[in-house]
């Protein structure tokens, strides 16, 4: 029997489809959400944030992230762009958390954000896109998210932010 070169052609290409069946056809985004905020500093400028943000990997297969791009806001203020460029691991059903760290200027935020501080928890939207490698295939995935999630102090970080000439403001 023979075949065509448009035969051949047409079979190669399906059987090359067929061989990458695997992880890119039966691929799931990750769920990207902010766990939790952590004060780690505050100044006169501005302050120093870490995001805990917590990556959920709905697939039957690991997740190898290469980076993560994100703008964070807290009630419609943008607080700041975040570019983490850590490998990171996300397993199988799985989970991983990533911290964060966002420097913000008090200018830039608003006063709903700086009154938010005081409180347990904030309202808060980030969107980015993390870019991942799915069984050698880099993955460009864009995700959104708002929500509410706690705020804590780190027990490093000052309870009043010093004033200027570094006496702590009362």
């Amino acid at each position: 029997m023979r075949w065509s070169a448009r035969t051949v052609v047409v079979m190669s290409i399906g059987a090359v489809l067929a061989g990458c069946g695997g992880a890119g056809s039966s691929f799931k985004q990750p769920d990207i959400t902010v766990s939790q905020v952590v004060v780690r500093g505050l100044g006169i400028t501005g302050g120093t944030l870490d995001l805990l943000v917590r990556v959920d990997n709905p697939n039957n297969f690991n997740l190898r992230g290469t980076q993560l791009d994100a703008g964070f806001d807290v009630e419609q203020s943008h607080v700041g762009d975040i570019r983490y460029t850590s490998e990171f691991n996300v397993p199988s059903k799985g989970q991983t958390t990533l911290t964060l760290p966002i420097r913000f200027n008090w200018l830039g935020v608003g006063g709903a954000f700086r009154s938010l501080l005081g409180y347990g928890d904030l309202p808060y939207t980030i969107k980015g896109q993390a870019t991942l490698d799915v069984s050698g295939t880099k993955m460009i995935v864009p995700f959104t998210r708002e929500g509410r999630t706690p705020l804590t102090r780190s027990s490093t970080a000052p309870a009043v932010a010093p004033a200027p000439g570094g006496a702590p403001s009362r």
